[in-house]
């Protein structure tokens, strides 16, 4: 019973083809953002990817490996705020 459980699980696993093609949709979803917003995104999106992978790692890599991502993590997001707040903050350039 835990043998087919565990075969049934590995067929739901998503293949890397289909896992680029989920980043690449992602992509071309921050494209279609106001410029203003698209970089603000893309770090908050990459600051929980970061996230996400030290808490996988957790427990198989070093506590300082898993220690550094958490903190590149927390820098992206803190980076992703103050994109967002300078670009409302600093006046737009008009591209001729």
């Amino acid at each position: 019973m835990c043998v087919r459980k565990a075969d049934q699980c590995q067929d739901r696993k998503p293949t890397q083809a289909s896992t680029d093609e989920e980043v690449a949709r992602l992509v071309r979803h921050l494209q279609t953002l106001p410029v203003s917003e698209r970089s603000s995104c893309a770090l908050g999106v990459a600051s929980r990817l970061i996230e996400f992978a030290a808490y996988e790692l957790a427990g198989r890599q070093s506590p300082d490996d898993v220690a550094d991502l958490i903190n590149c993590a927390a820098r992206m997001d803190y980076a992703s705020v103050d994109v967002q707040v300078a670009s409302h903050t600093l006046p737009t350039r008009r591209v001729q």
